[in-house]
């Protein structure tokens, strides 16, 4: 989202967090101190998603998950934005934790009166990925950029600010395992005191 910090007196800021708590909890919830995944790297900046099949012979399944993860995003910023996951493609990328967490989401802002306007950005990338055993699984970890994605007010379409101490980069991870012979992604965790 591409949105400035505003510098508001205290009382303003104060009434203004108050007022987009809930749609901020979407993404500060279940930010944690501590890393619940050390296998997965986090996304560097110089991180690069596509390689060959010469140098990974798991590329094509890479490739495959990224795509997943993007798909999800694409419906993701849709729900967001419509107060609803009627009407997309939600079910066909994520489900378990990471489905349940995301329509929690969506309910808490359209209650709030609130919606999301643009898109996040990603610097995604397979972290961990394990084709063994009976189901296959994965975890991506994404720099996810909040500066391309605005909270407005449903009503009045106005901006809300976010909170001075939510951080426009961090880490967020996603797990995925192959559900019927396609990749879906099956719980959410950010890490808000990872920055990126």
């Amino acid at each position: 989202m591409t949105t400035t910090r505003h510098h508001h007196t205290r009382t303003t800021r104060l009434r203004a967090a108050a007022a987009v708590a809930a749609a901020v909890a979407t993404f500060t919830a279940g930010c944690t101190t501590e890393a619940k995944n050390d296998e997965a790297a986090p996304a560097s900046p110089n991180s690069s998603t596509s390689t060959t099949a010469s140098t990974d012979p798991q590329a094509a399944e890479r490739a495959r998950l990224l795509a997943t993860y993007d798909g999800f995003w694409a419906e993701s910023v849709k729900a967001y934005e419509a107060g609803s996951e009627n009407g997309t493609k939600l079910v066909h990328y994520a489900a378990g934790d990471a489905l349940n967490q995301t329509l929690t989401d969506i309910a808490n802002m359209l209650r709030a009166g609130t919606a999301m306007k643009g898109a996040p950005g990603h610097r995604a990338e397979v972290s961990v990925l394990s084709m063994s055993g009976d189901r296959p699984s994965a975890t991506i970890s994404d720099c996810f950029d909040l500066s391309t994605w605005k909270i407005i007010d449903r009503a009045s379409g106005q901006v809300k600010p976010f909170p001075t101490e939510q951080p426009m980069h961090y880490i967020t991870e996603f797990n995925a395992e192959i559900q019927g012979g396609q990749w879906m992604l099956t719980k959410y965790t950010r890490h808000g005191d990872r920055r990126c």
